[in-house]
């Protein structure tokens, strides 16, 4: 996004004593851009231009990534998606919102929407936690108490290794992206609050059943209108599990990203735009 938007912000805001790193641009109905696990905003910095051409987008760095801090000692889903939703109420947008999240992202916006369906306009899920029990070796490893820890060391080897997790072309995962990848765990309380994180989410046997089955059931009750798109080459959370959203929610819309992978809004973003795009231009009027 070009920095000479007329509509553009990008800065940290206070929320409720807490520095939050965050993006603003465009004008028209709210949409919510949540990243993936050690990541942050900038992931979705080349598909929000589009998206902002229609929406106020909202590209908000999740508790304790980017330059959003911590905001209690144990960081959860519950944590998170508490931050977000406290971070739209500080900037005064009380509109029903779209939330696109991908990843952590997604099990992020769907905690969100089980807390109150009626805040929540749609749900775009990209690659998201919640739909399948497993998960990659790498992250299931990371559960364990003191393995997760150990493998933490090698701050670069890892960060290699998170880098080309996200895309199915393995030229697409730079050596400058693994260095910021990096840089981001070398934050004080970095590396704890990313294994605090995974370890909520799951464990070595795969996604916890208790918070996925109940996030699922309120988005099926709900009916809110969802489109969960997937790369076909997903490593990090597998492809195989778009299969059980026609099964688990049934109104919701599953999408096959050929030869894509975990984050196809970096690997593809048109191919992503002309998935998601449409759908929101489809959505009964706010």
């Amino acid at each position: 996004m070009s920095a000479t938007d007329q509509h553009w912000t990008d800065t940290t805001v206070d929320v409720d004593g807490h520095p939050v790193g965050l993006t603003v641009t465009g004008s028209g109905a709210p949409v919510v851009l949540l990243h993936g696990i050690g990541r942050d905003r900038t992931d979705w910095f080349r598909v929000a231009p589009a998206l902002a051409e229609r929406h106020t987008v909202y590209a908000i760095d999740i508790e304790a990534f980017g330059q959003s801090e911590a905001w209690g000692e144990r960081i959860t889903l519950a944590s998170m998606a508490h931050m977000v939703r406290r971070t739209l109420a500080t900037l005064g947008e009380r509109r029903p919102v779209v939330l696109i999240g991908n990843s952590m992202g997604g099990a992020v916006a769907l905690r969100m929407h089980a807390d109150d369906p009626s805040a929540i306009r749609a749900l775009v899920l990209v690659s998201p936690a919640g739909f399948g029990a497993d998960a990659s070796l790498g992250l299931r490893l990371m559960t364990l108490p003191g393995v997760g820890e150990v493998l933490q060391r090698w701050h670069m080897a890892a960060a290699v290794l998170q880098v080309r997790s996200l895309f199915a072309d393995a030229a697409l995962a730079t050596r400058e992206m693994a260095e910021a990848s990096a840089q981001r765990m070398r934050k004080p309380g970095a590396r704890r609050h990313y294994l605090e994180v995974i370890r909520d989410l799951g464990a070595w046997r795969g996604i916890h059943p208790e918070w996925r089955a109940e996030v699922l059931q309120s988005l099926a009750a709900a009916g809110t209108p969802a489109l969960v798109v997937w790369g076909d080459r997903d490593t990090v959370l597998p492809y195989r599990h778009l299969d059980a959203v026609s099964v688990t929610v049934p109104h919701a819309h599953p999408v096959t990203l050929p030869g894509l992978g975990h984050a196809p809004q970096l690997e593809a973003p048109e191919q992503f735009l002309e998935v998601t795009v449409p759908f929101l231009g489809g959505l009964p009027q706010a």
